[in-house]
């Protein structure tokens, strides 16, 4: 009875101790786990590898040195408190690293902080931990192990020269610091935001969502451009083509028409177009423009869209870049048959067949968002829509109020019926169209040859001029509450 209660005194508090507090610590790592993966909190996995690697070491080292009564110069007393120390390092540092960096607000500047500099200062540490646990747990030298560690890893790093390279050129790139995360950048052909930096790699989102990994090696051998740096403005740039009986002067007046009434091409600095040289039966231009760089594909796709209906309506020739013999046998230009300007007008249905004069009718395209004509803008003929819709519209202080729309074989612009006079509204391509611009000594015959046409157009463009008058005094009266 009395070694009994001896044991229970001793030996037996530390058993019980460790036969209760051991499954009493795991529950409670279990439910902390459980209740900071419903938060989604990053600690969740150092909190499962806490149950899983500290606590059994620590119950493995109390059982070896208060139960057993082990020396502390045991081996296996100084391996349980080896694993002991490096674990609870480990999985410490790892929990402050997902509370400091991983749950930090984005744009912070614990968020902007490169992983792989996290990485290597969370990998050092644990080796000082190493070394410490080795000179006072095992009773050495340090001095004797860092000159063995230091033949093993001339072997070790000749085996592994290429990850060895990737781990160093990181760090010249984390020193140096060309791009962070969340930075468009493009390298080596690969073109994207930087979604991660590593002891090895970078990732980087491509458009469409792809992730492709570059090697640390391949950014430091590469040169890097970087499209968020020192402002996320992209400068884009276009070469085109036309024919060498185009004015260059008329050309480039054209395209920079074109880019600045595009949504998304910057006016500060300025679009630029240059005539760059002498081609084969074409001169050559560059269009340069200023983007945003979330807004570069789109803004390049209306750019390049509109020059063609630019081209068409300008009249000026886009030679196809072909080199070929043609042996045409007539006179006659080599070209795609198609209709003149007269003869749409003669086949538009409601219109009477009048001559119309040289020059007196001409056939204009413009694409979808393009304005045809601005308020204020001098008008010297009257349009008449062929295919597509137009939009009339009034704008004021950034407000706009659509007048009127206009449907095919309607005509508008009408302040250039009798002659050269401003606009008093916008007109605007709602679809791809196609019109034809009628001189004033075109629209006077039709309406000659035709009073019916004249009355029911003269009604048309009466209801245009009130919905003209009703939305100028809206917006009048909005802007009046507006200042308010």
């Amino acid at each position: 009875m009395n070694d009994l209660l001896g044991f229970l005194r001793e030996d037996g508090v530390w058993a019980l101790a460790l036969a209760v507090g051991l499954p009493l610590a795991l529950i409670i790592a279990t439910e902390l786990g459980f209740a900071l993966a419903r938060r989604r909190h990053p600690s969740t996995l150092w909190m499962r590898r806490t149950r899983i690697w500290v606590l059994p070491a620590i119950a493995a080292v109390t059982y070896l040195r208060a139960v057993l009564e082990l020396p502390g110069d045991n081996a296996w007393v100084r391996l349980a408190e080896t694993a002991t120390w490096v674990a609870i390092v480990i999985v410490a540092l790892g929990a402050a690293n997902a509370v400091v960096f991983e749950a930090a607000p984005v744009g912070s500047w614990q968020q902007r902080v490169p992983r792989l500099l996290r990485d290597l200062v969370r990998t050092l540490l644990v080796a000082i931990a190493a070394a410490l646990a080795y000179s006072f747990i095992w009773d050495r030298e340090i001095q004797g192990a860092l000159a063995a560690l230091g033949v093993t890893s001339i072997v070790v790093g000749l085996a592994l020269q290429e990850p060895l390279g990737n781990l160093f050129s990181g760090l010249m790139l984390l020193m140096e610091r060309p791009f962070e995360i969340g930075d468009t950048i493009e390298v080596g052909g690969v073109s994207g935001t930087v979604k991660e930096i590593n002891w090895r790699s970078a990732h980087i989102e491509a458009l469409g969502g792809m992730i492709q990994v570059v090697p640390n090696s391949t950014l430091n051998k590469e040169t890097i451009a970087n499209y968020s740096r020192p402002l996320p403005v992209r400068m884009e740039l276009l070469e085109l083509a036309f024919s060498a009986d185009e004015p260059p002067n008329k050309v480039r007046k054209a395209l920079l028409d074109v880019a600045r009434a595009t949504k998304g091409v910057l006016q500060s600095p300025k679009p630029i177009a240059a005539t760059i040289g002498y081609g084969n039966h074409a001169v050559n231009y560059r269009l340069i423009w200023r983007v945003a760089e979330e807004d570069r594909w789109s803004v390049r796709n209306d750019l390049i869209t509109r020059i063609w209906y630019m081209a068409r309506r300008h009249g000026l020739a886009m030679p196809y870049p072909v080199n070929v013999n043609i042996q045409h046998m007539t006179e006659a230009p080599f070209k795609k048959a198609g209709l003149s300007p007269a003869e749409t007008l003669a086949q538009i249905p409601h219109l009477p067949r009048v001559p119309a004069e040289q020059g007196g009718v001409r056939a204009l395209a413009f694409g979808k968002g393009e304005v045809i004509f601005d308020e204020g803008q001098l008008l010297d003929g009257v349009y008449l829509l062929v295919s597509g819709a137009v939009s009339m519209q009034l704008v004021r202080q950034g407000e706009v109020a659509e007048i009127a729309a206009v449907g095919p074989g309607a005509f508008f612009g009408e302040a250039g019926m009798h002659g050269t006079q401003a606009a008093d509204s916008r007109a605007v391509a709602v679809d791809d169209t196609e019109l034809l611009l009628l001189g004033p000594d075109t629209v006077r015959r039709l309406f000659e040859a035709s009073p019916t046409l004249a009355r029911d157009t003269g009604r048309v463009l009466d209801v245009r001029r009130k919905a003209l008058q009703s939305a100028r005094s809206a917006l009048r009266h909005q802007s009046i509450v507006n200042a308010r």
